[in-house]
């Protein structure tokens, strides 16, 4: 169940900040992502990538560039009921890093990325490992 392993509390934005408000609220929080919510649902993601190439690059001024400007819209969600394996699916499929993870009513509730799913299976495959290892011992 993703509800017992993604990130809460969540770092949201608002569409209305401006990208500078939204690059301080990622650089206090040390986070890579804001999710944009409206209502506690999520509208978009506001990446430190999105800032760098579609702001700062461009040339824009990021204190009057508004966050729902540059703002990936529509993100992929992942219901909070499933698993790691459907994340897995979701990362494969959708090529993101970062998934807001939603109840039912498509109320933000956490954030899944890439990253946590890896350090998670490698931590269970540091078990795995243990239990073959233990099971050798015992063999000899």
């Amino acid at each position: 169940m993703l509800d017992k392993v993604c990130t809460k509390p969540v770092i949201t934005a608002s569409a209305q900040m401006t990208v500078s408000e939204a690059a301080r609220a990622m650089r206090s929080k040390n986070v890579g992502a804001l999710v944009v919510v409206n209502a506690r649902r999520p509208i978009g993601m506001l990446t430190d990538r999105d800032i760098a190439v579609d702001v700062v690059a461009c040339g824009m001024d990021p204190d009057s560039v508004l966050v729902r400007d540059v703002m990936g819209k529509k993100p992929l969600t992942i219901r909070q009921e499933l698993g790691l394996l459907d994340a897995a699916r979701a990362f494969a499929k959708s090529g993101v890093r970062r998934l807001p993870v939603v109840d039912k009513a498509g109320v933000l509730i956490g954030v899944i990325a890439i990253d946590d799913i890896m350090i998670l299976l490698g931590n269970e495959m540091g078990y795995v490992a243990g239990a073959l290892s233990a099971g050798l011992r015992k063999a000899s």
